[in-house]
Parts: structure tokens; C-alpha cells; sequence
């Protein structure tokens, strides 16, 4: 028997994909969250633009269902009226219904007022499914219509959608098919290890944090070392928990993810989400603020802080890493949201440079020269300021003092840079720094940040892949954020 489908919306294929109303398209959206949750709804697909409809991902759970599943949000925005740029837009956004399915979640997949849209991705996957043209519109249009029936609409007279979707529908073929991405075509192993990059770092960011977490505000030689997730530490937190760091970096991923801009107000209001409630967190609650964020949100404006906002830089380069003067400029534009200090906005851009060299497939014996080079192209900023930053340091191993805790933006970086250029590889680098103590979730995260951009997923060692709370959401974000650097810009 035919499950029934959520509230107000109709099945595209029963039981697992499911077509509707914006849960805020006429307000009411709490409840009508909730009744897509209760309908075991957790995968949602938004095809709206930034500002179209009122945004409702802030009233997603952030923590795991009973199913032990997380509820994931995807933008894929189309124009009212519109298709996407390229074949291969879309056929991202097919994937995207693809892996979410694959993996057992129930997806949702919506638009705003105009419905031709979701007709429009609905009709290409199931002509990616073997239905020829006019038999994948007739059923994309029978889901809409009965989507609007239940919700006690009257369906829009005459087709819901545009000529060119239409069109799009009647004519789609899978790009590689076809041929008619040739030229645009990625090589499936390149793909594969900078996909491998992207995962690293976003994880890495996540272990380095949680790590850090145990040993944060101790002096090294009063605490026996560890070698995992113990959880504890200050916060007193479970094994695989992470912090402010791992959180506010999410928090930007999703602002740059569903408004495809540098946002300040988006970004500001959803740290104050993350200060509030929450939100993108590992554990419901929110960890480890410091004082100058806290003031900076509630003033709603920046302060003279610390090194913390030097993590945003990270988040950028993956969001937009095939283009680095956004990326520098960017990077600097997220961390002024909260903090005014011109020594940390250098601290950004030195970081940003080392994630591009990173991303762009640098070397450990090719890092240094591949960010500079990157600098004084893309920068625009005198090649001094980097060498200030990193200083001697990045050219030699660290020493074994420990991290000293302060407002230095410039240390961690230093110290994450010389580690990895040390040697020592993934793990061995980042017990090292997190068994220093200090600020150590702070200079474990950016470690794991480069360190993983550097050498990709498989340097993580397997058992804190497995354990790092709310993997599969970081997954998630990081095939996001690699999407979005390969998708074409206007």
C-alpha cells in the first residue's frame, strides 16, 4: 500500500520523493516544518533564490533522529521561470536527489509561487530514470497538481511551467550522454581527489576542534596526552564534540550555500541562531563563544577580537576556490562581521592563501611557494604581509613549548603551518598540537582544516572519521562547497 504523503504535498515517487509548497511560501512555517518532520521528511531540496520566500532552514533539528539520520537543507536556486545556466547545473541538482535517496532519506523538493520549476527537476529526474519526454511531464505536472489539490489550491490553468522548462524537460539528456559538456568535462580521478580534499578539510576542521576540546585551557605536562576523542575537557563535552570553531564555520558554509553571496546580515543572524539556539552545532547547544563574538552579535557590529574568525578563511576558499581574488576579498569580508582588527584580517588572507595552495593541488614542499604565488596574484596586498604572518616559523619545525592562549592571530597559523610542514603527517601533527593545550581546539581546527585540504580524507584516521559527531552532515556541507566551486559563474 501507497504510503500517504506529507501534508500538502504528492508524491513523485512513493514513499521517497515528494513535491510541494514552500514551507513559508504564505506563512504558518513552524507548523508546516513540522508536519514534513513528522512525515519523516529529511532532505530538503529549496529551488528558490535567496530573499524569494522567507527562509525556514533555522528551524530544522540540528540534532540526530531517531533513525539516526541528520535533516539535511539544500538550495539548488532556479529563477522563476527560468532552467539552469548548464546542463550540468541541473544535472547537479539531480545528484543531489540521487545521493540523498540512495542513503534512505525522504526528500522534499519545492520552489516558491512558481511551480514550473520544481516540474522542471522533477521531469529531468525521471527522464534520468528512462521515462521518455512528454510521459516525464505528464507525471511531474500530475505530483504538482495533486501537491496543490492537497494543499487546497487550485492548480494554475494551462501548463505550470515555462516554455523553456518545457523545453528542458522534452530535450534532457544526462550531459556526459550527450556530449555536450565535452569541453567542460572534469577528469573522474582529478574530480575524485580534490572531492578527497574538500571531505579532509571539512572533517579535519570538525577532529581538530573536537580533540582540542578535551585539552583546551590546560598547560602541557599537567594532563596525560591523548590520542582520541576522550570528550571532557573544559566544556565537559561527549567524545566526537566540537566547538565554536567547527560551528561558526558552518555557519558561514550555509549563508555563502543558500544566498550564493558574502551576506553580512545572513551571516550575522545566523551566528545569532548558533548563540541562541543552537544551530549548527554537534551537540543542540552553543559551545565556547567568546566574549568578543558574543559582543560583536549583540552590538551588530565588530570588535577588536582574536584569532578565531582566521577559520572563515577556510570555509571561503572551499566555497569559491576556482576563484581567488573572491576568495581573498571574501575571506576578509567574513571575518570583519565580527571582529574590526586589521593584524587579523592579514591573518585571514595568509590562510586563505595556504587553502588554495591546497585545493589547487599543492605539494607539502610546494605549499609555501604556491601561496605566495597565489598572493601576489590574487591578493592585492604587498608580498610582505605574508611573510609577517607565517614569519620563520612556517620554515621549521614547531618547537615544543606549549600554545600559548591569547589574542595572537598570527600564532596559530604559524604553528599549524610549521606542523604540517614537520612532516609528521595527519595524526601524529595534530596530537601534537592539541596535546600542547592552550587554545588548542582553536589551533587543532585550523590544522585539520589545511592539513586535510592538503592530503585529503584518507590522512584522517579512520576511527575519528567514524566517530566525529554529525559526520555525515559535514560530508554533506563539504559536497556542497565543492559543488559550488564548480559551478559556473555568471
Amino acid at each position: 500500500m501507497e504510503p500517504a504523503p506529507p501534508p500538502r504535498s504528492a508524491w513523485l515517487e512513493p514513499g521517497r520523493l515528494a513535491v510541494g509548497e514552500h514551507p513559508a511560501a504564505t506563512g504558518g512555517a513552524a507548523e508546516r516544518v513540522a508536519a514534513l518532520l513528522g512525515a519523516g521528511i529529511s532532505y530538503f531540496i529549496d529551488l528558490t533564490r535567496a530573499g524569494e520566500c522567507a527562509p525556514y532552514d533555522h528551524r530544522l533539528p540540528t540534532s540526530r533522529a531517531d533513525d539516526g539520520r541528520y535533516v539535511i537543507y539544500v538550495r539548488r536556486p532556479i529563477g522563476p521561470g527560468e532552467v539552469p545556466a548548464t546542463p550540468g547545473a541541473m544535472t547537479e541538482t539531480l545528484d543531489y536527489v540521487d545521493r540523498a535517496l540512495e542513503v534512505g532519506h525522504r526528500v522534499y523538493l519545492h520552489a516558491g509561487a512558481d511551480a514550473g520549476r520544481v516540474v522542471a527537476v522533477a521531469g529531468c529526474w525521471l527522464r534520468r530514470r528512462g521515462l521518455p519526454g512528454d510521459s516525464a511531464l505528464a507525471r511531474a505536472r500530475r505530483a504538482w497538481f495533486a501537491a496543490c489539490g492537497a494543499a487546497g489550491v487550485d492548480g494554475e490553468s494551462g501548463d505550470p511551467e515555462s516554455p523553456a522548462q518545457r523545453g528542458l524537460v522534452d530535450a534532457w539528456r544526462e550531459p556526459d550522454a550527450a556530449g555536450e559538456a565535452a569541453g567542460e568535462a572534469m577528469d573522474l580521478a582529478l574530480l575524485g581527489r580534490l572531492r578527497s580534499r574538500y571531505h579532509g578539510s571539512v572533517i579535519g576542521l570538525a577532529c581538530g576542534d573536537a580533540l582540542g576540546a578535551s585539552t583546551q585551557y590546560r598547560r602541557s605536562g599537567s594532563f596525560a596526552p591523548i590520542t582520541g576523542f576522550v570528550g571532557g575537557g573544559h566544556w565537559q563535552l561527549p567524545p566526537g564534540a566540537w566547538t565554536d570553531d567547527t560551528a561558526m564555520s558552518l555557519c558561514l558554509a550555509e549563508s555563502l550555500l543558500s544566498t550564493d553571496a558574502f551576506d553580512e546580515q545572513d551571516q550575522c543572524a545566523r551566528y545569532r541562531r548558533w548563540q541562541r539556539e543552537g544551530e549548527c552545532s554537534s551537540t543542540g547547544q552553543c559551545i565556547g563563544i567568546t566574549a568578543a563574538v558574543a559582543a560583536a552579535l549583540q552590538r551588530s557590529a565588530p570588535v577588536e577580537g582574536g584569532p578565531e574568525a582566521v577559520l572563515r578563511a577556510g570555509i571561503v576558499a572551499l566555497y569559491a576556490a576556482s576563484d581567488p581574488p573572491r576568495v581573498f576579498a571574501g575571506s576578509a569580508a567574513a571575518a570583519a562581521v565580527t571582529d574590526a582588527s586589521i593584524p587579523v584580517r592579514h591573518a585571514v588572507m595568509a590562510h586563505a592563501a595556504l587553502m588554495l595552495a591546497a585545493l589547487h593541488g599543492a605539494r607539502r614542499e610546494t605549499l609555501l611557494a604556491t601561496a605566495r604565488e597565489l598572493w601576489i596574484e590574487h591578493a592585492a596586498a604587498p608580498p610582505g604581509i605574508l611573510d609577517v604572518v607565517l614569519g620563520g616559523e612556517a620554515r621549521r619545525a614547531p618547537a615544543t613549548s606549549q600554545y600559548p592562549a591569547g589574542i595572537d592571530p598570527f600564532a596559530p597559523i604559524r604553528l599549524a603551518t610549521s606542523t604540517v610542514l614537520g612532516g609528521s603527517g595527519f595524526r601524529d601533527g595534530l596530537l601534537a598540537i592539541v596535546n600542547r593545550g592552550g587554545d588548542a581546539d582553536l589551533a587543532g581546527a585550523l590544522y585539520g582544516q589545511l592539513a586535510g585540504a592538503l592530503w585529503g580524507i584518507d590522512a584522517v584516521p579512520a576511527a575519528w572519521r567514524g566517530a566525529i559527531r554529525r559526520a555525515d552532515a559535514l560530508r554533506d556541507v563539504a559536497d556542497r562547497l565543492l559543488a559550488a566551486a564548480l559551478a559556473p559563474k555568471s
